[in-house]
């Protein structure tokens, strides 16, 4: 079913996205201390992070965000394989686990595994009274509202919001960061959701341009290194699910390693950049695909003097880049999807929870 206003779903759940990322924040500042002190009071050095598809991408920022503020590794392990990773012999820990539904099999199992294992239980989802926030000892909730479009959009930046402010709320009760640090960086954190809104009005429409001239490429690669390599897997996520082609997310300089190979005339790569990181290592990178005739989209957050085939400048301190990106590659999948005659909402082979 079609929304007022918008033509699809997906569209009209990314441009909410502004709006959910400030109600999530708002209504979990609270929740978000009280976890983050119940996490603290049981916590012996170790914690595991376990969910599926998006969820386990947003976790993965919360695990690279964590352990350069902390210095302290958490370990994340896909739903599914959580009860062939984690022995029975498991000491007792905790267990942070996401999922946007809920309902999924895959993450209920790992929780209930966990439970045998006398694990704490935390989980964030968007379901209340779902299987999930009935299992867990302690729950978040992201407040995205209904998300009808299968392809995760607003749900994975609401648990972005949260995940990367738990981390810095946790890494700060563990003395690791000073308080100057971290008041400058929950003012980025509660600032995000504005950043996010200049982004999509700022490039929307140079997307769809963008999207209509490419509509030939037969694969995406999108590339990412540090915080940014959990969204650069998310990115490809989202075009395999609403283009119907081969897509794949790698840290930027892995990429080298073997997948080049698989550039030609044909192919898009996508590059997630930050200023933080230095221009140098993605002009390597660049000028190397170049070579090959591939098309390149630059993500950064300001304009740079680089060879490529378009640019997209989304403005965003680095800690809350992946929030802010999440949406420039969203509004390309659906536009791309639309420019192959796809329907964006309803990939036929997928389903909203794997059960």
């Amino acid at each position: 079913m079609m929304q007022k206003g918008y033509e699809h779903n997906m569209i009209k759940e990314i441009m909410e996205e502004p709006a959910v990322i400030y109600k999530t924040l708002e209504k979990n500042k609270k929740e978000i201390e009280r976890v983050s002190n119940n996490i603290l009071r049981r916590f012996k050095g170790t914690m595991y992070l376990t969910g599926s598809g998006t969820s386990f991408h947003a976790l993965l920022s919360f695990q690279y965000l964590f352990f350069q503020l902390s210095g302290t590794y958490a370990t994340a392990i896909y739903a599914s394989e959580f009860p062939l990773w984690v022995p029975k012999t498991s000491p007792p820990s905790i267990v942070l686990a996401v999922s946007q539904s809920g309902e999924s099999l895959d993450v209920i199992n790992a929780v209930k595994w966990a439970d045998e294992l006398k694990f704490y239980k935390v989980g964030l989802t968007n379901r209340v009274g779902s299987q999930l926030s009935l299992l867990c000892d302690d729950i978040l909730y992201t407040y995205a509202g209904e998300e009808k479009a299968l392809a995760a959009t607003k749900t994975y930046v609401t648990q972005l919001i949260v995940l990367l402010t738990l981390a810095t709320d946790l890494s700060h009760l563990l003395g690791r960061v000073q308080n100057s640090q971290y008041h400058d960086l929950i003012e980025v954190l509660e600032n995000a959701h504005d950043n996010v809104r200049q982004a999509i009005e700022g490039n929307i429409e140079k997307i769809e341009t963008f999207a209509k001239e490419i509509s030939y490429v037969d694969r995406v690669f999108v590339l990412g290194s540090g915080l940014l390599y959990p969204s650069a897997v998310e990115g490809s996520l989202k075009v395999k699910e609403t283009c119907t082609i081969p897509s794949e997310g790698f840290a930027l300089r892995e990429f080298l390693h073997g997948p080049i190979q698989l550039t030609s005339e044909k192919s898009l790569t996508i590059i997630l950049g930050h200023s933080s990181i230095g221009e140098k290592l993605y002009a390597d990178v660049i000028n190397r695909i170049k070579n090959f005739g591939g098309k390149i989209l630059f993500v950064n957050d300001r304009l740079v003097d680089f060879s490529v085939d378009e640019q997209i400048v989304a403005e965003a301190p680095y800690i809350i880049s992946p929030i802010v990106y999440a949406p420039m590659i969203q509004v390309l999948a659906y536009y791309l999807s639309l420019a192959k005659g796809l329907n964006p909402d309803s990939p036929e082979k997928l389903s909203k929870v794997v059960k």
